[in-house]
């Protein structure tokens, strides 16, 4: 889907209000049983939207703490030391590095810093509106550093996160 972000979006700085993003993650067990489906809270972040788009800038920082599914004790396993150590790593975050307009749209590519390990991702815009954009990306886990439980859950994550500016 390609997205007009420059018809949509007004140039300028904006905070990312926390209280009304989103982001949802989905997993699946190492033998492609059942889909995991979960939510991490954003804590906060800043959109700067240049009057060139592909000079545009996203940060953002996700509470690891935050690992919500409908399995509490898998919750805590999550949020534990052998996944995403939210204790001693409470923070995941995103920084962009460019941002291109391609045949599939808008993509903003930057580095995913998760417990100590960094990646890069590309998300890929799927909405882009005068206060919000949506954006999906797959991540290998084992590439972000989080290489615990290979036997148990899938490499790859698939995320959508819905940013809602302030």
């Amino acid at each position: 889907m390609t997205t007009n972000v420059q018809a949509t979006v007004r140039a300028g700085t904006y905070t990312i209000d926390a209280e009304r993003s989103t982001c949802r993650l989905t997993a699946t067990h190492v033998f492609g049983l059942k889909p995991v489906d979960g939510t991490m809270a954003i804590r906060s972040g800043t959109v700067v939207v240049a009057a060139e788009p592909r000079r545009s800038t996203v940060s953002a920082e996700i509470d690891a703490g935050s690992w919500t599914t409908d399995d509490a004790r898998r919750n805590n396993d999550v949020r534990g030391k052998h996944f995403l150590d939210a204790a001693r790593h409470p923070v995941i975050g995103f920084r962009s590095t460019r941002v291109v307009h391609g045949s599939d749209g808008w993509q903003v590519i930057g580095e995913l810093s998760i417990r100590g390990g960094s990646c890069e991702v590309t998300l890929q815009l799927t909405e882009a509106g005068p206060d919000r954009f949506t954006g999906t990306t797959r991540v290998d886990r084992v590439a972000a550093g989080v290489s615990s439980g290979r036997a148990i859950i899938g490499r790859y994550v698939d995320v959508t996160v819905t940013v809602v500016l302030g």
